[in-house]
C-alpha cells in the first residue's frame, strides 16, 4: 500500500521510507533518560551501599516480566495472522514458519543474538531494551563493588562514571561495528546519552554536564559522521537543558485535550508497538487480493491499518499489559504462544 501511496508525494514519502528508522534513536534516548531517573530517584547522593529494597535481580526480573508478557501475547497473535494470510499474500515481510527452536529462543528474547529469524517485525528492539537495562543495572552493581573497595567513593558518582564510560565506548567503537547491531552495547551510546541527560537535569553543575554530553557527541561524529548519532546527540542535549514545565500555567482547553490524548496513547504505546504488525499484515493482505491500485484507496488502507492498530493496542493494554506482571501470567502467555506455534506447524 505504501508503495502506491508514494505516488502522491514521492519526495516527502521517500524521505519517510528511507529515514523512518531514525525514530529508534528517540526511543533509545528517552528510554535511557527514564531508566536513569528510576535509579537516581531511589539512590540518594550520599547513600552508602545499595539499599535493601534495591535488589538488582528483582529489578531485572521485573523488567523481563514487563517486556515479555505482552510480547508473548503479541507473538501468538502474529504467528496466527501470518499463517492465515501466507497462502494468499506472498510478501517478503512474512516470517518463516515457527519451529521448536525458534519458539524456544523467542521465549528468552535471544532470537537475534542466536541468528534466528524473528517471528514478528520490530521485536529486536524489545530484546535490545532488555539488554540495555541489564547493562545499566550491571553498572550499578559494579559501582557498589567499587564503593565497597574504596569507601570514599560515592555510589552515585561511580555509577554515573560507568554509564559515561559505556556511552563513550559505544559511541566511539561498538556503534561503528556493523556486526554488533544485535547487541545492547551497539546501542548504548544513544541510551547512555539519555541517562547522562537525566543526570544533568538533576545536577547543579548543568553547564559542566551539558559540556560532557556535547564533547561526547562531537567526538563520535568526528570519528564517523552518523545521522542516527547526530539525532540522539541533539535529543540528549535538548533533554539536558529543557526547562521543567510549570504546573501552574493555565493552558487552553484544546492544549489540555491534546496532552491527555497523547498521554493516553503513550501509556499504551508498547502494546500498540507489539500488535501493529499483525494488523498491518491483515489489512495489506485484503488490499492486495482486492487488487486496488489507486493511491488514494491505498492511503485509506493505511489509515484503516493505523486506526485498527490503535484499537488492537488498546485491547492488548487492557487485557494483558495493564494486568499484574507475575511469573504465573508469564507462563500462561508463553504457553499460549507455544500452542499457537505448534498449531500452525501442525496445520502446515
Amino acid at each position: 500500500m505504501f508503495d502506491r501511496v508514494m505516488l502522491l508525494a514521492p519526495v516527502q514519502l521517500a524521505a519517510l521510507y528511507n529515514h523512518g528508522q531514525l525514530a529508534v534513536q528517540a526511543f533509545l534516548v528517552v528510554g535511557g533518560f527514564l531508566t536513569a531517573s528510576q535509579f537516581l530517584r531511589v539512590l540518594p547522593a550520599n547513600v552508602q551501599g545499595l539499599p535493601a529494597h534495591f535488589s538488582l535481580l528483582r529489578l531485572l526480573w521485573k523488567r523481563f516480566l514487563r517486556l515479555a508478557i505482552p510480547l508473548m501475547a503479541a507473538l501468538a497473535l502474529t504467528v496466527c495472522v501470518t499463517a492465515m494470510v501466507r497462502p494468499w499474500y506472498p510478501h517478503s515481510s512474512l516470517s518463516g514458519l515457527p519451529t521448536l527452536w525458534s519458539m524456544a529462543v523467542h521465549l528468552l528474547m535471544l532470537q537475534d543474538l542466536l541468528g534466528v529469524q524473528a517471528l514478528s517485525a520490530g521485536i529486536w528492539y524489545v530484546a535490545i531494551d532488555f539488554q540495555l537495562y541489564a547493562l545499566a543495572l550491571l553498572a550499578v552493581w559494579m559501582a557498589a563493588k567499587i564503593q565497597a573497595w574504596q569507601p570514599r567513593v560515592k555510589l552515585r558518582g561511580a555509577m554515573v562514571f560507568l554509564w559515561l564510560l559505556l556511552t563513550a565506548l559505544s559511541l566511539d567503537w561498538w556503534n561503528r561495528q556493523d556486526n554488533m547491531d544485535v547487541q545492547g552495547l551497539y546501542f548504548f551510546g544513544s541510551y547512555g546519552l539519555g541517562m547522562l541527560a537525566c543526570r544533568v537535569r538533576l545536577s547543579r553543575l548543568t553547564v559542566k554536564g551539558w559540556a560532557i554530553i556535547f564533547i561526547l557527541g562531537l567526538m563520535a561524529l568526528w570519528l564517523e559522521p552518523r545521522l542516527r548519532m547526530g539525532l540522539a546527540w541533539g535529543m540528549a542535549l535538548t533533554l539536558a537543558i529543557w526547562p521543567e514545565r510549570d504546573q501552574a500555567i493555565n493552558e487552553s482547553p484544546w492544549i489540555l485535550s491534546l496532552r491527555r490524548a497523547l498521554s493516553t496513547i503513550a501509556l499504551r504505546s508498547y502494546s500498540l508497538f507489539l500488535t501493529h504488525f499483525a494488523i498491518s499484515l491483515m489489512v495489506s493482505a485484503v488490499w492486495f487480493n482486492a487488487g486496488w491500485q489507486d493511491p488514494w484507496t491505498n492511503f485509506l488502507g493505511l489509515f484503516l491499518s493505523f486506526a485498527l492498530s490503535l484499537m488492537a493496542g488498546y485491547g492488548m493494554y487492557h487485557w494483558v499489559e495493564s494486568r499484574p506482571a507475575t511469573w504465573r501470567r508469564l507462563l500462561v502467555w508463553q504457553m499460549v504462544f507455544v500452542f499457537s506455534g505448534l498449531t500452525v506447524m501442525a496445520l502446515s
